[in-house]
């Protein structure tokens, strides 16, 4: 079965090649394409990360222990918001930094068991490895880039597409080269 350094090195080596059939695309459509640097990194970046995402599903896998990073992140944000709204702390007589303090470790607890509870509720090979999961992420990259919802966006269409098909390599590659 690949591994990460499969998975990635292919995101890698394909991303060219999809870079030039996009490019394509859009001339044969006379479509004005003509992406500046941070585009082209933020694709890049994309795609690569597409093409080793479908593994956050398991366990023991480097984008799992990245995406549960992410989650403690996003837990402190989570506990940050809530105290805008609802500072339960606010009755104590202490310094702002002390209070600041037990929030983030409540946000690193809230965080932790976000990520303990995705690793309960997920399977390896379960909805993570699946088209359907490629596209989701495609449309959702989309829709958060772009701020025409009128007419299409072919600069966000161009992320959207990136992260889907680095994720539909990384189906190929595990449904191909199965041990």
């Amino acid at each position: 079965m690949p591994n990460f350094k499969t998975h990635v090195i292919t995101g890698i080596l394909f991303f060219p090649t999809f870079f030039l059939l996009y490019s394509f695309f859009m001339d044969i459509f006379n479509v004005s394409f003509n992406p500046n640097i941070n585009m082209i990194i933020i694709s890049f970046f994309f795609f690569v990360l597409g093409a080793d995402l479908p593994d956050v599903d398991h366990n023991f896998s480097l984008i799992n222990k990245f995406f549960r990073i992410l989650l403690v992140g996003l837990g402190i944000y989570i506990i940050f918001k809530v105290k805008q709204s609802y500072d339960i702390l606010s009755f104590l007589q202490i310094k702002l930094y002390i209070i600041n303090t037990i929030y983030i470790i409540l946000g690193i607890l809230v965080g932790g068991m976000m990520g303990s509870f995705f690793n309960y509720i997920t399977k390896h090979r379960g909805k993570w490895h699946s088209p359907i999961t490629a596209l989701i992420f495609g449309v959702i990259t989309y829709y958060l880039n772009t701020n025409n919802y009128y007419q299409i966006d072919f600069y966000s269409l161009y992320l959207g597409l990136s992260i889907t098909t680095g994720y539909i390599i990384h189906l190929f590659l595990d449904y191909h080269f199965k041990s």
